[in-house]
This record gives structure tokens, sequence and C-alpha cells, in this order.
């Protein structure tokens, strides 16, 4: 078996898009996401407390996730057009 750079790199996004997935899926089960938080003097947005902001944080999250997909799905396509297999 070769050794296909494309397909580590795409396999790799797309597990990296399933990761980001479980988090959003956690963070609407929850209520509350820290996409807003970073820094430790910032709240996590809540539903309840500031919900345009929490439905800007997972709007961004989901936003994140279809970036990786994407991006693991051209790389996919691009190890097989270039390596022909």
């Amino acid at each position: 078996m070769e050794f296909n750079p494309a397909r580590l790199v795409s396999i790799a996004l797309l597990l990296l898009a399933v990761f980001c997935a479980w988090i959003a899926r956690r963070d609407l089960e929850r209520g509350e996401t820290n996409w807003f938080a970073w820094s430790r003097l910032a709240r996590p947005a809540s539903r309840r407390d500031a919900p345009f902001r929490y439905w800007l944080a997972m709007l961004l999250n989901i936003l994140v996730v279809l970036i990786f997909a994407v991006a693991g799905a051209a790389a996919m396509r691009a190890g097989f057009v270039r390596f022909g297999r």
C-alpha cells in the first residue's frame, strides 16, 4: 500500500469535523456554549441569558464543522485525482 499524504490530511480533517459536531451537539443539548468565552473574564453564552450571542456562537460552530467537512472532502478528492487511486 502506498503512502498517500492527501488521504491522511483528509481523514484528519473529517475526524476534526466529527469532533466539532460532537461539541456542537453537546452545547445544543446543554443550552450553553463557550465559543465566545475564550478569555477567563467572559462568561459562556447561555440560551436563556443571551440568546443572540448563543445562536451566533452556535452558527459559528456549525460553520466551522462545515468548513472542516468540505476541506476534508476536497482533500480526499484531490488525493484520488492526483495519485490515481
